[in-house]
């Protein structure tokens, strides 16, 4: 739905800034046609041969513009639903996680590895047996040794996984940036 709410924004912004400078040079040069125009175009809704399907064609864009505002209205307030995902290490019940507690779970395990400044993983996909690949964006500190610091999160990550949360691991995929040190 965001891609169809910024779709009809830039669409409705690009045709304003068209026709904004179009409807200036118009109201102030030809005044008199338009006012002329709008008397016959208002009288031809109410009076003259074919009134019945003017005011036909004019109730059904009507109603066309309202079912559309009620449909992209209902599209607007309708809430997605959160991504769960299923433990299955659990026998005597259900029990689903959402994406963002595997989220934070994983951010703090991964913070408690030394020299990560920051972490930001993300559940890439889960596939129907419940395999989860990751992705992790990682901050660490200038001097590490990266090949080592990434097996010290992929090892993180999988333990909080696959022990404590319960879910299968696919791919972790690490992405290493160094934070800068600031100069004395």
């Amino acid at each position: 739905m965001n891609f169809i709410n910024r779709l009809l924004v830039i669409v409705g912004l690009l045709g304003a800034i068209a026709l904004m400078p179009i409807l200036i040079v118009v109201l102030i040069f030809f005044r008199p046609g338009l006012v002329d125009t709008v008397n016959n175009v208002a009288r031809g809704l109410v009076s003259g041969p074919n009134v019945v399907l003017v005011q036909a064609t004019c109730v059904g864009l009507a109603v066309l513009v309202f079912v559309v505002a009620i449909l992209l209205l209902f599209l607007e307030l309708q809430r997605p639903s959160t991504r769960r995902l299923r433990v299955q290490s659990v026998t005597d019940g259900q029990v689903e996680l959402t994406a963002d507690a595997i989220m934070h779970r994983l951010e703090h395990a991964i913070l408690q590895v030394v020299d990560v400044a920051k972490a930001k993983p993300r559940v890439v996909s889960a596939s129907k047996g419940n395999v989860v690949d990751l992705f992790v964006e990682l901050e660490t500190s200038p001097e590490v040794n990266v090949p080592q610091k990434t097996q010290e999160v992929i090892v993180a990550a999988k333990q909080v996984m696959e022990e404590q949360l319960g879910l299968k691991v696919g791919k972790i995929q690490v992405q290493v940036d160094h934070s800068q040190k600031k100069k004395q």
